[in-house]
């Protein structure tokens, strides 16, 4: 069996003996294609479904560990590329604990700019941690009154990197510590988030953050804004004055 990952991902491909997306489709694509495939993190949707249409009709085994390989979606995830989405929908395994496969696509906005190294990257892996908690209170807990589409706020996000995380199968869990609503029209929650790889848990969170009712809370952030646009002008105009003092001492700046 040979890992797939992302075609961007030639590096760990060729430190593992791992082959890029392009590579399995081109191997599928032979007549003897040889060895089966077990898809790895950075595969897209259309690639890995080219591959399990060329497997089957092959008769070459393609291994997926994803219980779940449809992405979350937009209303869900909060982003509105596909190669953006990073988990799939979260199911409830326990009371108040839920999980979702990680999904990443070699596309990923994270990933475009620059690749360090093997492993995935800790600010890929905070994002899907951010995907995660928003999912499991806009979906889990929707009989609350947790709002699709709301405004989240984060409190607290202390995330711990316990050991490099690669790209193949992975697993995020969510545990809810604590669900609060202080007014109708917000639901506050303390989770810990884990992502789990073959090798153990590679990365855990703690997490704090509150959804709010649009409605409520655009109004609110409208008014900062304002505020700091003003901040920000008013200080300008300070230095505009002293600038000016500095340069004609003696006269009043207008």
């Amino acid at each position: 069996m040979l890992v797939v990952v992302g075609n961007r991902l030639t590096d760990f491909a060729q430190a593992t003996g791992a082959v890029t997306a392009q590579m399995a489709i081109e191997r599928l694509a032979q007549d003897e294609p040889g060895a089966g495939f077990v898809i790895g993190q950075g595969v897209g949707d259309e690639e890995a479904r080219v591959i399990r249409v060329l497997g089957q009709a092959k008769g070459v085994p393609i291994i997926n560990f994803e219980q779940d390989g449809l992405r979350a979606g937009q209303t869900v995830c909060h982003k509105h590329h596909p190669e953006n989405q990073l988990i799939s929908m979260p199911r409830k395994v326990d009371q108040d604990v839920f999980e979702a496969d990680l999904l990443m696509d070699d596309r990923n906005e994270i990933m475009s700019d620059h690749l360090t190294g093997l492993h995935l990257q800790g600010m890929l892996l905070i994002e899907a941690t951010r995907q995660m908690f928003i999912a499991v209170g806009e979906t889990q807990y929707a009989h609350l009154g947790v709002p699709h589409g709301g405004y989240v706020v984060f409190n607290r996000l202390d995330t711990r990197f316990e050991q490099f995380a690669f790209p193949i199968y992975s697993m995020i869990r969510q545990t809810v510590t604590d669900v609060d609503q202080p007014r109708d029209d917000r639901t506050s929650f303390s989770a810990e988030i884990e992502i789990f790889q073959e090798q153990g848990r590679v990365a855990h969170t703690s997490v704090q953050y509150t959804i709010f009712e649009r409605a409520s809370l655009k109004p609110k952030e409208e008014k900062l804004a304002r505020k700091a646009v003003e901040a920000v002008v008013a200080r300008a105009e300070e230095s505009l004055v002293d600038e000016r003092a500095t340069q004609f001492p003696g006269r009043v700046a207008v």
